[in-house]
């Protein structure tokens, strides 16, 4: 390389490296800036109590009319628990299984309203799901079974 070619490149390298370095000084300077003062937002009004608690009873309603019309019909706590243990041990448990599976899924979405986010809650209802599924089937069969049972043994009389 041409001795006047390299002296024109350093020249090129060292008007740049001024440039940049005057550039990066302007920024670099250091002056006191004005507070930050945040302003949040004022806190959501809760409604009055009796409200909530007209909403409570609301919801609670359809299982209110469910047992009213159970009792109307003639289920009584006892009536329902002696027919379930009147069958065989492997129906009993399999019903019992299947509530206690139906309780599990609404106990996971009391969690999914009080600490779970949508991930997990759908990640361990997946499996509730399942379980929930197999048990249903196998209670719902073995009542089945039982009904028909029964009904055969009235046709024949």
């Amino acid at each position: 390389m041409p001795r006047s070619l390299k002296s024109i490149m350093a020249l090129v390298l060292a008007t740049s490296f001024a440039t940049i370095v005057k550039a990066a000084g302007n920024e670099d300077i250091f002056e006191l800036q004005p507070e930050i003062h945040h302003v949040f937002r004022e806190a959501e009004k809760m409604p009055p109590a009796a409200f909530s608690q007209l909403f409570a009873l609301i919801t609670l309603a359809p299982w209110l009319i469910l047992i009213a019309g159970w009792l109307q019909l003639g289920y009584t706590p006892g009536k329902v628990i002696s027919e379930l243990t009147a069958g065989s041990t492997v129906r009993t448990a399999s019903i019992i299984a299947f509530l206690a599976s139906l309780v599990s899924v609404e106990y996971l979405f009391y969690l999914y309203w009080t600490k779970l986010n949508l991930f997990q809650t759908l990640t361990y209802f997946a499996g509730l799901a399942l379980i929930t599924f197999f048990t249903g089937q196998r209670a719902l069969s073995s009542i089945q079974a039982r009904r028909l049972g029964n009904l055969a043994k009235k046709t024949t009389k």
